[in-house]
């Protein structure tokens, strides 16, 4: 089987690197949401302490207070650190929602048919499908996380190996719980409209009510309690802790949470795959 995946494995990668204009605008999206829109909420210049005219030492005293304010309520010195950490989990799930189109497409050309007639096992080619998905969200998280760091992203001070490869586990286990139900849904239909009304409908409410881009702590009660059972929220509250070092309870057992909750939807996506892909 391994052999079987790592051929699945290949041919998927090099379809996607012989895709680069799929590569561009897959990056340019999330980098329009960190850079744009990251750096022009600056809310620290909302109250422009110059133009009120007071004596230096005021001033200077109201602008460390408002510092002080940013860092209690988002944990980092500074909105675009806040939401670019944020957006590494938003773009794993963009990425991971929109990853069984290509199983739709590999079935209308043909591929999937090619695939079903050979005796490869049903197991291997979800394996590579995922495995694809997840390789290409940690390599363009990793772009994607140093044109942040060029823009101004503050890690946390004597962050170490350790904390990036936790931080990239979150990730990865989010990408894999994602692609896996969707690629499952992608041998379950052959119409790719509908993946795609299916990752638009399910995109922007998980973002929104996640703490990808504002604390839940300044949510309305009633959105909260949505966010509390959003697992992007853990996702994203985990790689700030290891990124950026935002205090949070109960890490290690949350990061076990979100593993074996992802393990857990992997099999069971498996299984419905493998059956679908049985039945034709």
């Amino acid at each position: 089987m391994i052999d079987e995946v790592l051929v699945l494995f290949t041919r998927e990668v090099r379809k996607w690197v012989g895709r680069r204009p799929v590569l561009v605008v897959s990056l340019i999206t999330p980098l329009f949401w960190i850079l744009l829109f990251g750096k022009s909420f600056n809310i620290t210049a909302i109250i422009d302490v110059p133009t009120l005219n007071l004596p230096a030492g005021i001033a200077q005293s109201i602008i460390e207070a408002l510092r002080e304010r940013v860092y209690q309520i988002f944990g980092t010195r500074d909105y675009f650190t806040y939401v670019a950490s944020g957006m590494l989990v938003v773009f794993a799930l963009f990425q991971g929602t929109f990853s069984g189109v290509g199983v739709v497409f590999d079935r209308r050309l043909g591929y999937m048919t090619r695939l079903m007639a050979s005796p490869i096992r049903r197991e291997s080619i979800f394996i590579a499908k995922v495995l694809a998905t997840v390789f290409r969200i940690t390599v363009l998280s990793s772009l994607l996380l140093l044109a942040a760091y060029i823009a101004g992203f503050e890690f946390k001070e004597g962050i170490t190996v350790l904390d990036l490869l936790l931080a990239w586990t979150v990730l990865i286990s989010i990408a894999v719980a994602l692609s896996s139900i969707f690629i499952t849904l992608g041998f379950m239909t052959d119409s790719h409209e509908l993946l795609f009304s299916i990752g638009n409908l399910v995109n922007l409410p998980l973002m929104f009510t996640s703490s990808a881009l504002f604390p839940t702590s300044q949510m309305p009660e009633w959105l909260r309690a949505i966010a509390h059972v959003n697992p992007l929220t853990y996702g994203a509250d985990l790689v700030r802790f290891f990124l950026v070092g935002k205090p949070m309870d109960n890490v290690f057992l949350t990061l076990g949470a979100v593993v074996a909750l992802s393990l857990l939807t992997f099999l069971v996506c498996m299984v419905v795959s493998v059956r679908a892909l049985e039945r034709g």
